[in-house]
């Protein structure tokens, strides 16, 4: 069973394992608001070695680190929004020009693919834009949506494009992996790949979501079950180093991985903010920590080479 520790305790157990603690009330505060489990079981192992911190190591070094992890979740949040808000666009828009606006119409089996295993999942898919609109219907309920409402009451109907705002990110992936080819094509040619890279590339993207929404470690985060497709032109770029087997170490779970998306799926404007902001927060992160230590957590992301760098300017 697991034992209670007191703040007092908590950073005496840390004395143990060699960390140097300068300012003590000042640890205290910073864990009583962040929480120790948050910030030392997530980030005191990348200072680590045999369990134990490696010699220098500060409560400093691991508060900036916890820092920049955060300052990385909000970069993410931020970019993967407008990879949300342009992927429902374009699907909504191309849906509806083959389907119509009237929902009792569109969310009908025959206008999804039929492949495989794939009706299962397109009756889940529909039950739940069936239950989105009923509940956004719903004054009573907390899924009230007063702009389905209003599509609803005022025009008989919800069209995609208002529907597609009250489904989740990972809803809409979904949605998308589903559609008919010609329409899923025709989506991804605004990217110049193939609707098979962009549902893999939407999955990645989602994935990462999922961590930062949920305020989970992003900077070493592995993707459990997707990995992203080697078979792109931009990861042949990098040039990135392969292991025995004639596997690349890095981009396909890793963060390297969803910077390889956001290359293909943001306009180049944007994408070269995010690189921006990356290369800043990373900078800060570097003036703190010992340049061994920053190597360490460039490889934990996928970015032991800054190959990663000249991104925006690949085409």
């Amino acid at each position: 069973m697991k034992e209670f520790y007191t703040y007092e305790q908590q950073l005496e157990k840390l004395r143990k394992d060699g960390l140097i603690i300068v300012g003590e009330n000042e640890a205290i505060d910073f864990l009583r608001l962040e929480g120790y489990y948050n910030v030392i079981n997530g980030y005191a192992s990348t200072f680590k070695v045999d369990n134990k911190f490696c010699k220098g190591i500060t409560f400093d070094d691991i508060r900036y680190l916890y820092d920049f992890d955060k300052s990385l979740r909000s970069i993410v949040y931020k970019y993967t929004s407008s990879i949300e808000t342009h992927i429902k666009a374009l699907i909504a828009h191309e849906f509806s020009r083959v389907h119509g606006v009237d929902e009792k119409a569109y969310l009908q089996k025959e206008n999804f693919t039929q492949n495989g295993k794939a009706a299962v999942a397109v009756a889940r898919l529909i039950d739940e834009c069936n239950s989105t609109i009923s509940e956004a219907l719903n004054r009573n309920s907390n899924k009230y949506r007063q702009y389905i409402a209003h599509n609803h009451d005022v025009h008989g109907h919800v069209p995609m494009w208002v529907l597609i705002r009250a489904l989740s990110f990972g809803t809409t992936s979904i949605f998308y992996k589903n559609m008919l080819d010609d329409e899923r094509d025709r989506v991804a040619d605004n990217y110049n790949i193939t609707a098979d890279q962009l549902a893999n590339m939407l999955e990645v993207v989602v994935s990462y979501r999922n961590i930062v929404a949920h305020g989970e470690r992003t900077f070493c985060a592995r993707l459990p079950k997707t990995r992203l497709s080697t078979n792109l032109e931009i990861t042949k770029k990098l040039c990135i180093a392969k292991n025995d087997k004639g596997d690349i170490k890095f981009g396909r779970n890793d963060f390297l991985s969803l910077l390889i998306c956001c290359k293909y799926l943001l306009p180049s404007i944007e994408f070269a903010g995010f690189i921006t902001e990356l290369e800043l927060s990373l900078d800060g992160l570097s003036k703190h920590l010992s340049p061994p230590m920053m190597g360490k957590i460039k490889i934990l992301m996928g970015l032991k080479s800054n190959s990663w760098k000249i991104l925006p300017k690949l085409k």
